[in-house]
């Protein structure tokens, strides 16, 4: 019998709640279903992993980060380019060397443009709470099995960009250096499921990341009915690249 363990990303309210700051269209519908699917696996789940998105209000991909010409911010979902670094048309208070490292790591794995997000999961806020639907399924679940629910959190670097559960775009920081403690745990377990938000980004990321590093035969299955993508981006897409890393499609029903 397959030993099996779920990993839920980023299951936040400014993700999941239709008042989040950076609500992904279908979320709170896919937590709903996520929950009833917790409950009814019960002890056929043996392990339950869940990411926390956790940022600094003044993050790298914040607009307060950055000042244009007139000292305004940028507007969410604005891209920032190293030209416009380099050209100053976006700059920062006091952090130019950081950005400069990140523009740099950024441009040695392809990526063009750094993505200004609406202030999102910023420490002790409520965006940073998990959805309550999802809270309460995972403290009945605790409660049946006896099992921990095991937290990881990721992107409390401000300087970098962190999809990844497991990695940063810049992973020379100690903080978001690949994380052998969560890959350690998860090679415990035969069957590795994942849901969260966003399929487009921190999902996708999470599972590439997982995918690479595997040496061995385990199964990685995503849950396609408990994730959604950004509106804008391309789901499709980010299902196709998924499927090419050998994940498993499934649904809870």
């Amino acid at each position: 019998m397959l030993k099996n363990a779920l990993v839920i990303v980023d299951p936040q309210n400014d993700f999941c709640d239709e008042k989040g700051s950076l609500y992904v269209q279908g979320a709170s519908a896919d937590i709903a279903r996520l929950s009833a699917y917790i409950e009814k696996m019960g002890e056929s789940l043996e392990g339950i992993f869940v990411s926390l998105d956790s940022h600094d209000n003044a993050a790298i991909f914040h607009p307060t980060f950055w000042l244009d010409g007139a000292g305004r911010h940028p507007k969410p979902f604005t891209q920032i380019t190293k030209a416009d670094l380099d050209s100053a048309k976006w700059k920062t208070a006091s952090s130019q060397p950081f950005a400069e490292r990140t523009f740099g790591a950024m441009e040695s794995k392809g990526i063009s443009s750094l993505t200004i997000w609406p202030e999102h999961c910023v420490v002790s806020t409520w965006g940073h709470e998990i959805a309550a639907p999802l809270r309460r399924a995972l403290g009945s679940w605790r409660e049946k099995t006896g099992f921990p629910v095991r937290y990881v959190f990721k992107g409390e670097n401000p300087y970098t960009d962190q999809f990844s559960i497991f990695e940063g775009i810049d992973d020379t920081y100690p903080e978001t250096a690949f994380n052998e403690n969560l890959f350690s745990r998860l090679a415990e377990f035969d069957q590795v499921t994942f849901a969260g938000e966003a399929l487009s980004h921190c999902v996708r990321e999470s599972i590439l990341s997982y995918t690479r590093r595997l040496d061995a035969k385990r199964r990685v299955c995503l849950l396609t009915d408990c994730t959604s993508p950004v509106a804008g981006f391309d789901g499709d897409e980010s299902l196709a690249l998924l499927r090419e890393a050998g994940v498993l499609f499934t649904k809870t029903l």
